[in-house]
């Protein structure tokens, strides 16, 4: 079956079927066919300054937070970030903002003439189109989140004023390895000789480091050259003869404290107020997001043993206030669903669990199996997570908390069930 090119006055859902669509798998490692391209279509070199940020968890907080530093001092900025919630556009960012349609169907027009015969996937047809976007609009600093590990994801090909890694933990292992050793390496692939390469995560595997000295990367590593510490009114961030104090924030200390050591780094860094005030409007959609105030509802992507910790963290903290946790939970099935489960399972009074769709998604009742294996608790089952809510908010009471997560995908059901 012929598959029909889109036009460049076709829309942006007719180009997301066709990228969808135009390769036979939805990952391929390697970079030979993306750097084909690249070259091809004249991104491979770009005047802007690229920070690439690699990691388990916490790439977007990290991005986020450098944009609002880098924003906040008069620099535009362009930020690639996935997947996305609930639209496309999310995921290219200029000057914190979201762009129109045109501007993607523009640049998916410009590779799909100039790609010659080289099939791309969805991904890498989307990192070559935000290059495309942030060449158009000449931005001074691209942010770059690479997608999957590191040495051979696609946003790979370029040449990074400084490389980031947030955090390393098991995820993808089917790509990446079963051990925080082999992830590490895969992630480390995103240094450079000579180029600044900060490490966020807090034990850092010896192959990132090896790796790191091997090739002459300029390493700055959390415990080593730069900590944050919790305190009574938030947190404390060292780096050299930096020592600041900050309130609390609404993303991970962890996360705020490599991103302002890459600041640092990079003789970046704004003024302390001006860090304070970026920091207290600082919000990240899908990040503990609060949906509704009363009753009380919030969103996570949390989707691995890492992230669920810290999950666990945000509602022991409602649990100590007295509130109840009512968990609603939907991953997909090649997730680490019991361990996921598992660290959060304390603090739970009540779970539901909901049905994902797709190629990949998990059944509500192999979740409901794993929920009364690892927490001796009955739970119900739901097609859907629109289902599922409306039958849990019908009855919330006050002293409960409801937190939707397990997925990129039930958090975006989450957004659109009360976009509704």
């Amino acid at each position: 079956m012929t598959v029909k090119t889109p036009s460049q006055s076709s829309s942006l859902d007719d180009w997301l079927c066709y990228l969808e669509g135009v390769h036979p798998a939805n990952i391929e490692m390697g970079l030979e066919r993306v750097k084909h391209v690249a070259e091809r279509t004249q991104l491979h070199n770009t005047p802007s300054k690229i920070i690439l940020i690699g990691g388990t968890n916490g790439k977007g907080t990290t991005a986020r937070c450098l944009e609002s530093l880098l924003l906040a001092q008069g620099h535009s900025v362009g930020t690639y970030a996935s997947p996305h919630l609930v639209r496309y556009n999310e995921r290219v960012r200029i000057n914190g903002a979201q762009l129109g349609d045109q501007d993607h169907v523009d640049a998916f027009h410009m590779l799909e003439q100039g790609r010659g015969e080289t099939q791309l996937t969805y991904f890498e047809y989307g990192t070559l189109g935000a290059l495309a976007i942030f060449k158009r609009y000449a931005v001074d600093f691209i942010l770059l989140e690479v997608g999957l590990g590191g040495r051979f994801d696609a946003t790979n090909i370029v040449t990074p004023y400084a490389s980031v890694i947030t955090t390393i933990d098991l995820d993808h292992k089917e790509y990446l390895g079963d051990t925080r050793e082999l992830v590490g390496y895969d992630k480390a692939g995103i240094f450079r000789a000579a180029t600044p390469a900060i490490v966020g995560d807090l034990d850092i595997p010896h192959t990132v480091t090896d790796y790191g000295n091997e090739i002459n990367a300029d390493m700055v590593l959390a415990n080593r050259d730069f900590s944050h510490t919790v305190t009574e009114q938030g947190f404390k961030w060292h780096y050299q003869n930096y020592c600041y104090e900050f309130a609390t924030p609404a993303i991970p200390m962890q996360n705020v404290a490599t991103a302002l050591t890459t600041l640092a780094k990079l003789e970046l860094l704004p003024s302390e107020q001006l860090i304070r005030s970026c920091l207290s409007q600082l919000q990240v959609e899908g990040r503990f997001q609060q949906l509704s105030e009363s009753p009380k509802v919030y969103t996570d992507v949390a989707h691995n043993p890492e992230s669920a910790r810290y999950l666990r963290q945000k509602l022991a903290s409602f649990k100590e206030r007295g509130f109840k946790i009512h968990a609603l939970i939907a991953m997909l099935a090649d997730k680490e669903k019991a361990n996921v489960i598992q660290e959060v399972s304390d603090v739970i009074d009540v779970w539901s669990c909901a049905s994902l769709h797709g190629p990949r998604a998990e059944q509500a009742k192999n979740l409901q199996a794993l929920v009364v294996q690892h927490t001796q608790t009955e739970c119900l089952g739901y097609d859907n997570v629109t289902v599922a809510l409306d039958n849990i908010i019908a009855t919330q009471n006050d002293d409960t908390v409801l937190i939707i997560f397990g997925s990129f995908l039930t958090v975006a059901d989450a957004i659109k069930y009360w976009q509704k």
